[in-house]
């Protein structure tokens, strides 16, 4: 009988022997972390973006990370990007499959592709990054793109864009899960979240409320930062002034106060 450490071996050289750490943190707090480090392991990437475009063209920013630096470069290209460029984004031409066959399709593009001086600029040049890989899929209706991207003046090795081919599937079909277990939040949790903040501390500001709903509803500060379209300084600031007014001082006693 021959027993194979089958973990291990792909480990060294694969990137689906660390899916499954990935999958199990789909729908908590430290997925986005989780996704950026294997990311970062087998492709030296800077910063990595998720976004969700609905049927309706809402754009919905998923997940945005790089390594623990002052500024949080993610976030800002995120909310740049989603407030200011995504129509002038080349990958919006790509034709996609929309018949719910989920296939999955790359994309490779430099800085020097995108025509639009003010995109280039902001969302590259200003943060050091000059080319990127999105891997982008469409299910009923809507389109996830999840973005990998490396520093200015280096590029994608072969064996980099291999290991983000390889794992395509897992990878987009973690992100949708990932997506589908925020829709409550979004649809349902988080306007009740609001009103009953409402009746109970009519004292907390509006911006106050929405980051305490946010908070109830399981979202990270960068995770806020996104929603609100702030930077997580300014989300910091709105929670310490809500838990100040309310009496608090954790998640814990918000919930306790909202249910």
């Amino acid at each position: 009988m021959q027993l194979l450490a089958i973990q291990q071996a792909m480990a060294a050289s694969s990137i689906l022997a660390t899916m499954p750490q990935v999958i199990e943190s789909v729908g908590r707090p430290g997925f986005s972390a989780g996704l950026f480090d294997i990311a970062r392991r087998f492709t030296g990437t800077e910063i990595v973006t998720a976004f969700v475009t609905a049927a309706d063209g809402a754009v919905h920013t998923l997940l945005a990370e790089n390594r623990q630096e002052p500024g949080r470069a993610a976030l800002d290209v995120a909310r740049r990007y989603v407030s200011r460029h995504w129509c002038a984004d080349p990958a919006n031409t790509v034709e996609l499959d929309g018949s719910g066959s989920r296939e999955c399709w790359g994309v490779r593009m430099r800085a020097s592709d995108i025509a639009n001086p003010s995109y280039r600029s902001e969302c590259y040049f200003s943060v050091g990054l000059s080319e990127r890989f999105s891997l982008i899929q469409r299910r009923s209706g809507d389109t996830m793109r999840l973005s990998i991207y490396r520093r200015r003046k280096e590029s994608f090795s072969d064996q980099e864009i291999a290991h983000l081919v390889e794992s395509a599937p897992l990878l987009m079909a973690a992100l949708w899960r990932h997506y589908e277990a925020e829709e409550p939040a979004r649809d349902g949790t988080l306007p009740a979240f609001r009103a009953r903040l409402a009746a109970v501390a009519p004292s907390l500001s509006a911006r106050e409320r929405d980051v305490c709903a946010l908070i109830a509803s399981g979202l990270t500060s960068e995770g806020i930062a996104l929603e609100l379209g702030v930077g997580i300084n300014t989300v910091l600031t709105y929670r310490k002034r809500a838990y100040a007014r309310l009496g608090i001082s954790s998640q814990n006693e918000l919930m306790r106060i909202l249910m």
